[in-house]
């Protein structure tokens, strides 16, 4: 049986967002499939950063790709779980 995620606070959700952000941006073919995904560009990617939607749209970035969810746990020191549960905070389910 699955054990459901535990909630992390926004604060720290937000921090592992932007941890994940600039993970992307420290490497050029990670930072160009994000922009080539998110439909951001280099000029957008600052205007974008101050919406409420943005450190969401990184963990769900991050969390559809399962390889990069593990290479970015890795680079933290943290579980995939931790991510996970980040990504919870800032995109609950609709079906809670």
């Amino acid at each position: 049986m699955n054990t459901p995620l535990k909630r992390v606070t926004r604060q720290e959700a937000e921090n592992v967002a932007l941890e994940a952000f600039s993970f992307l941006t420290a490497d050029e073919e990670r930072l160009g499939r994000f922009m080539a995904v998110s439909g951001l560009q280099p000029d957008t990617i600052r205007s974008a950063a101050s919406s409420p939607g943005f450190f969401a749209g990184i963990l769900d970035y991050v969390v559809s790709d399962e390889p990069l969810l593990i290479a970015l746990a890795k680079e933290l020191n943290t579980k995939p779980e931790h991510i996970m549960q980040a990504h919870w905070t800032l995109s609950p389910s609709e079906f809670e």
